[in-house]
């Protein structure tokens, strides 16, 4: 045979390509999972973040999902440092859709940690923040649930936010024997 004919052959899709493409795939993903994030490979960061998770087996879907969103949320985190403490959040802004999630296991396996309503009133009071701004600015999720006839909202943020700085200080002031704050905390903003 030609080269040729022997090129375009191998060009061709067919069962044992795409086989091999996605058992490729799939050694790439659970690389990527059982990775630190400081130590995968920068190249091939994109690659991992395109796989369709319907593509991948069952069993590494959720872990997948939660490892992407937390790549996600760490260029968002990462972004939000260049901007400063002052933060004016436009009104008609809309938290990126790759940094979000529908599952609050996929959030948990990110990273994210639940709020307690009292948590987020205390950043809105120290921040000037709204919910709204928390979720363009920052990486407040909130997930409301029914239960019955009653609708609970849940809130969860991403682990490293500068906001959660706020949350520690909010909660130790509830504890008995806190410490006192003599040089004051930075804490970001929201100008309206």
């Amino acid at each position: 045979m030609s080269k040729t004919l022997i090129l375009a052959l191998a060009l061709l899709p067919g069962p044992a390509g795409a086989a091999e493409a996605a058992k490729d795939t799939i050694q790439m993903v659970e690389y990527f999972l059982k990775t630190p994030i400081a130590d995968l490979p920068a190249g091939s960061v994109e690659q991992f973040l395109a796989v369709d998770p319907e593509s991948l087996p069952k069993k590494l879907r959720e872990r997948y999902k939660g490892r992407r969103l937390e790549l996600y949320t760490l260029k968002r985190v990462a972004q939000g440092k260049k901007k400063g403490t002052l933060r004016t959040p436009e009104p008609d802004c809309d938290a990126p859709k790759d940094a979000k999630s529908g599952e609050i296991g996929v959030l948990k396996a990110a990273g994210y940690e639940e709020l307690f309503e009292t948590d987020l009133v205390c950043i809105e009071r120290e921040s000037k923040c709204t919910p709204h701004d928390l979720m363009c600015e920052f990486t407040l999720q909130i997930f409301v649930e029914k239960k019955g006839k009653k609708k609970i909202s849940r809130f969860f943020m991403y682990k490293s936010d500068v906001m959660m700085g706020i949350v520690a200080v909010c909660r130790d002031e509830v504890r008995v024997g806190k410490q006192t704050n003599f040089f004051g905390v930075m804490k970001p903003l929201c100008q309206h």
